[in-house]
């Protein structure tokens, strides 16, 4: 019987893929971070969070290169009781009306989890701490920041995708 030989580039898709499935596989939710390549944009979760104000999780959203960033949580809403997101940019500090809320909203909706099968479920629940998936869906994000005020003042100039990929695990 022949033996297979192992190109440089066979042994390196191998090392990639199992790389990005033991990072997937050993880091959980709350620690992870996803970049999206077209605009350069990364969502940084910020760790494991204590039940005081019912957010499943909290993010950062940044922009590379611009300097752009964009506050978010997750907060289990609607019917059936699901991850919701919510996107929000240069909100005002403090009590703040429904309007302006509304007008510093970059986006809101459900959040999705896919896994290294093509699987998608909800983003896992904070309590649960759960394995993070390989990527992010966030059905209309790119949309939603074409009709945000940072795309109107050209601060943010290329158009985010709606599916982010699983990039590293905060330790």
């Amino acid at each position: 019987m022949a033996s297979a030989r192992l190109t440089p580039l066979m042994l390196a898709a191998m090392m990639l893929a199992a790389g990005s499935h033991t990072a997937s596989a050993a880091c959980p939710q709350a620690l992870a971070v996803y970049d999206e390549a077209a605009s350069g944009a990364e969502i940084a979760f910020s760790g494991p969070l204590e039940d005081v104000d019912g957010m499943q999780h909290r993010f950062r959203l940044s922009f590379a290169g611009n300097g752009v960033t964009m506050d978010g949580v997750v907060m289990m809403a609607g019917e059936p009781d699901r991850p919701w997101g919510v996107i929000l940019h240069q909100c005002p500090e403090g009590d703040a009306t429904g309007a302006e809320i509304a007008a510093c909203t970059v986006w809101e909706g459900p959040i999705y989890a896919i896994g290294t099968d093509g699987s998608v479920d909800w983003l896992p629940a904070r309590e649960a701490m759960r394995t993070a998936g390989d990527k992010l869906l966030l059905p209309d994000f790119g949309a939603a920041v074409m009709r945000s005020q940072a795309w109107q003042a050209q601060d943010i100039t290329a158009v985010p995708d709606d599916v982010f990929r699983l990039k590293a695990c905060q330790e």
